[in-house]
């Protein structure tokens, strides 16, 4: 019994060490993900943009400026321009209706990292109120 467990413990740590190797390049980055969505009530005002960097138990973060208020964007182009000046690039959009008069278009962002403190560099970001 005590070799099976064994085995299957050597078999375990070599495929996870494997898996490991595989996700970065010859680089020594991966790619990161990040979604974007940003509404205004009554569509009149300011954005209010959520991001969800995936290690949130919230998923729900907004962006701050230097001085620690909440950045407000005129329009998400403003905001993915944001984004692209700290390194993150469009890969997709897709729509989630949130009711029958109302669509929320969502933003995946990707940026090539070396490490998990790179994919919030130039980024202050705190979870929603």
């Amino acid at each position: 019994m005590k070799k099976i467990l064994i085995t299957f413990v050597f078999a375990l740590i070599s495929m996870m060490s494997f898996a490991q190797s595989a996700v970065k390049t010859d680089d020594g980055k991966y790619n990161s993900y990040c979604e974007v969505f940003g509404y205004n009530l009554f569509g009149v005002g300011k954005l209010k943009v959520i991001l969800d960097m995936g290690y949130s138990t919230k998923n729900e973060n907004s962006l701050f400026g230097e001085d620690g208020k909440k950045i407000k964007f005129n329009s998400m182009m403003e905001v993915l321009d944001y984004m692209s000046k700290r390194g993150w690039r469009l890969v997709e959009t897709y729509f989630i209706s949130v009711s029958s008069k109302q669509s929320v278009v969502h933003y995946v962002l990707e940026k090539r990292v070396s490490s998990e403190a790179e994919k919030t560099e130039g980024l202050i970001i705190k979870p929603e109120d």
